[in-house]
């Protein structure tokens, strides 16, 4: 990220005893290539910052014991008098100092010649005795690794100026820069071709001097102790391993129960959807049978209706039927064309309304003929009586007499 705090240091004193070499980054041919941290170092640039490496720290997060290096050791930051903001490493030991550097070409973790800036110096093992030792033994075994600091120069407020316009987290050159620390990891580098380079096997006695301080006594020591480490780890793995497999039987134990409980639910989820089947089949059935029964039962009816009109029916002639032949005939189609019984129902009430409309015809056929004939006899009688132009007044006469004569 821009000017992020692995790219700025703070400052630091001069001191030392263990000469060290060890290479800052690597100088980049393929210009699309970069550290892990999206760096793109050119060689012009490297070249006008090397002199910035003279007096730069060796740095370390240490652990309690000052032993194990991890990271940069960055507790913050503080706004210097200038007012400008400075990341602080108050987690950080110095643990040596560079006294210059160079552009060499040197060979990688993979064995492949690369240039690379590289730095000479020496590290402080009268106060880091613990550190050195570890130092040793691990870059014996080749676990060693560092990481550059650079920051920007006071002229540009301390900010890098980089050569893109534009510079982004996953690609940006530094152009102007100054070198202000090394850190040793334990961790993943930002640049993999920072790695210890040399490491002095000698000091100096009280004589002046030069043995070897680092014998091949020290390195089968530091190697059978590698070792020791090693099967102590390998039984630990294993003890850890035995109970993961522990956890894994019993998770597979549990496992077994839950697909047996599963495979019982299956069953009764089968055996309950077959009874559902069964049920629905069975409804079905039913329905079928009932609309043939309900179909048999209207034709029954039907039977009987018509059965009932005949017989209503049958009381009168053909004649008398006649003024309800229209209601007869509608009725008779209508029974014939029930589907259901209670297409039915009102049946008998219609049947006895044609009846009740023929006796009422019949009985005003009965009063008109009765009627007629009282007309006839009445005719009949005019017709043969003889008349007396007499009667009235011998009628009137005689009354007039019985009424007038007092004896």
């Amino acid at each position: 990220m821009l000017g992020n705090i692995l790219e700025i240091s703070n400052k630091s004193s001069k001191n030392g005893r263990v000469p060290i070499k060890v290479a800052l980054h690597k100088i980049h041919d393929d210009p699309q290539e970069t550290n892990a941290n999206g760096l793109h170092w050119k060689k012009e640039y490297a070249l006008n910052a090397l002199d910035s490496a003279k007096g730069m720290p060796f740095c370390a997060e240490l652990d309690e014991e000052k032993e194990v290096p991890f990271g940069h050791g960055l507790t913050g930051e503080e706004i210097t008098p200038d007012g400008i903001k400075e990341p602080v490493f108050e987690n950080s030991d110095v643990v040596g100092v560079c006294e210059s550097a160079t552009i060499e070409t040197i060979k990688d973790k993979n064995g492949n010649d690369i240039e690379a800036v590289c730095a000479n110096g020496f590290l402080y093992s009268q106060r880091y005795p613990k550190f050195i030792k570890w130092l040793r033994k691990n870059y014996t075994l080749g676990n060693v690794d560092t990481s550059i600091e650079i920051m920007g120069i006071k002229e540009n407020d301390n900010k890098i100026v980089y050569e893109e316009e534009t510079p982004t987290d996953d690609f940006r050159t530094p152009k102007t820069y100054v070198y202000s620390g090394s850190a040793f990891l334990n961790i993943t580098p930002a640049d993999d071709s920072a790695i210890l380079l040399e490491i002095s096997e000698k000091k100096q006695n009280k004589e002046d001097k030069k043995i070897m301080d680092f014998t091949i006594e020290d390195m089968k020591n530091a190697i059978h102790s590698t070792i020791s480490e090693l099967n102590d780890k390998s039984q630990a793995y294993e003890t850890q391993i035995t109970e993961l497999n522990s956890v894994i039987e019993a998770k597979d134990s549990e496992l077994a129960e839950k697909d047996a409980k599963i495979s019982e639910l299956n069953a009764s989820v089968e055996q309950i959807q077959a009874t559902l089947d069964q049920l629905k089949k069975d409804h079905e059935t039913y329905w079928a049978e009932r609309e043939i029964l309900e179909q048999e039962l209207a034709k029954a009816k039907v039977a009987e209706k018509l059965g009932e009109l005949d017989a209503t029916l049958g009381e009168f002639n053909e004649d008398e039927k006649a003024v309800a032949k229209e209601d007869i005939d509608k009725l008779t189609s209508e029974i014939n064309a029930a589907t259901k019984k209670e297409d039915l129902d009102n049946v008998t009430s219609e049947i006895n309304s044609i009846k009740s409309k023929i006796c009422m015809n019949i009985v005003e056929s009965q009063k008109k003929a009765e009627a007629d004939a009282k007309i006839a006899e009445q005719n009949s009688v005019k017709d043969n009586a003889v008349e007396d132009i007499f009667s009235e007044v011998c009628a009137e006469s005689h009354a007039d007499d019985e009424d007038t004569n007092i004896f």
